[in-house]
């Protein structure tokens, strides 16, 4: 049995907490049903999984904080989570990160040690994914992306045996690890990445009317790529649902690792840019950056509460409901005209819960070359994409349909802008080269780690190196 193999623990669908130990972010995924859920606590743990895995000709799925949008991290096999790994250790200048440890508590753990991280932009993705990925953030014009501050890993391989990897030890490896994606070349336990100097930063967020939507979005987009590295910045267009009243608008919120005059004076800046202002503006005093990225993902949520509903007495946060979408990496700042083109294919007819999402990226992760690490989107300034979502419970096919039909026209507008695709914002279909988009050159040299270290690609989902349509059927 595999209970007998593990100090952690196995849950199968008998088990009364099968339910929510499926679980993804997504309710979508509610409906899959693994062959048991095993929360390892050790690397031994995940290495005893992998075996067993192979012994009974079990598909494996990796997961650390259940986020992936397409639902890569479930399935019918043995889902092997390693959210009960999510130690957070200081050692001088790096910091040992667990492969499950959440963004929101490894910013609680290094409050005290006077540390700080590159982390995302919600606060339960886990460190496995978002650090595999490449990781892009509010502070990926400072710091560059996540992955570039890794200095190594250790990780479970396909054969079951434990390996760290770094610059000088299993160097491929490495290099695969910083932008390949999750779940292609091993089971990550563990990862040690170098603390970045952020001592304070502040906090601000503006809300725009409509009716000027595209000049405050090709406007937004010029002010980021003229801006310094220290400003990280999103802008979201939202239905009225959302708004005060009840119209569409725009947010534009983020962080600045400078003082509050240059932040005020570059919100000045932006308004003049875009010739009209926001009817709402809010920039915070400068506070500790634990304390302000806690409350930029948490609000005035205790740390216990911010995590997602369920997976403790006193969680409240939000799961995502069904949802289709798409999304680009873009390499310059939007005309007024292309602007337009993307709001209008959000549509502002139409009665959906909907988003247009962009994050500002570029500064020092652009000052870093393609090849270098498996992230070789160097170039980009923005991630662009598009998100709608349904809460029907009993979602009809031509409800589905119909989502999905949106989506997919989203995706045409983007791909007019596009310089490729980001593994951790996935859109919910492929194009038919979607290794290249999402891995460029670096394709090619991932293709051979994988064959190195996962010959007969035993880690694999529908977008993992090497897979194919005719290999997933199989």
């Amino acid at each position: 049995m595999l209970r007998d193999r593990l100090r952690g623990e196995v849950v199968m669908p008998p088990d009364p907490g099968y339910p929510l130990a499926r679980q993804l972010q997504n309710t979508e995924y509610d409906a899959v049903e693994p062959w048991a859920i095993a929360y390892c606590e050790t690397h031994a743990d995940v290495s005893a999984c992998v075996r067993f895995a192979r012994e009974r000709g079990l598909q494996i799925h990796p997961r650390s904080g259940g986020h992936s949008f397409n639902g890569w991290s479930t399935g019918s096999g043995l889902v092997v989570d390693v959210s009960r790994m999510n130690h957070v250790e200081g050692r001088g200048a790096t910091v040992r990160l667990g492969a499950g440890v959440q963004s929101l508590d490894a910013l609680d753990a290094l409050r005290p040690l006077g540390r700080q991280i590159v982390t995302g932009t919600f606060p339960t993705v886990g460190a496995a994914g978002f650090l595999s990925g490449g990781g892009l953030g509010w502070q990926t014009r400072k710091f560059g992306l996540g992955s570039d501050q890794m200095m190594a890993a250790e990780l479970v391989l396909a054969d079951g045996r434990f390996v760290r990897c770094s610059a000088d030890e299993e160097p491929d490896l490495f290099w695969a690890l910083r932008g390949g994606g999750g779940g292609n070349f091993g089971i990550v336990t563990e990862f040690e990445v170098r603390t970045v100097d952020a001592p304070t930063l502040i906090r601000y967020e503006t809300l725009w009317e409509f009716d000027a939507a595209a000049r405050i979005l090709a406007a937004w987009q010029e002010w980021c790529v003229a801006g310094p590295d220290e400003l990280g910045s999103s802008l979201v267009l939202l239905p009225g649902q959302f708004g005060p009243a009840g119209d569409p608008f725009l947010k534009i919120w983020g962080v600045h690792l400078g003082v509050p005059a240059e932040l005020e004076s570059a919100l000045d800046e932006l308004a003049e840019r875009a010739g009209v202002r926001p009817f709402h503006r809010t920039v915070a005093a400068p506070g500790p950056y634990s304390d302000v990225m806690h409350e930029a993902l948490c609000g005035s949520q205790t740390v216990s509460r911010c995590h997602r509903v369920g997976t403790n007495p006193e969680a409240e946060g939000h799961r995502h409901p069904y949802t289709r979408q798409s999304y680009r990496l873009t390499d310059r700042a939007v005309t007024e005209a292309e602007a337009e083109k993307l709001i209008g294919a959000w549509d502002p007819s139409i009665e959906a819960e909907r988003y247009l999402l962009c994050i500002a990226t570029g500064g020092a992760a652009s000052r870093i070359g393609r090849t270098e690490t498996a992230y070789p989107h160097r170039a980009a300034q923005f991630l662009v994409g598009y998100q709608r979502a349904s809460r029907d419970g009993e979602l009809g096919a031509a409800a589905a349909t119909e989502i999905t039909a949106w989506a997919d026209r989203c995706e045409s507008v983007l791909a007019l802008l596009g310089c490729g695709s980001y593994i951790n914002f996935p859109s919910s279909r492929a194009g038919e080269d979607w290794g290249r988009e999402y891995y460029g050159e670096n394709y090619d040299r991932l293709l051979k780690v994988k064959r190195a270290y996962d010959p007969d690609n035993f880690f694999r989902h529908a977008r993992s190196i090497g897979s194919t349509p005719e290999r997933e059927a199989g």
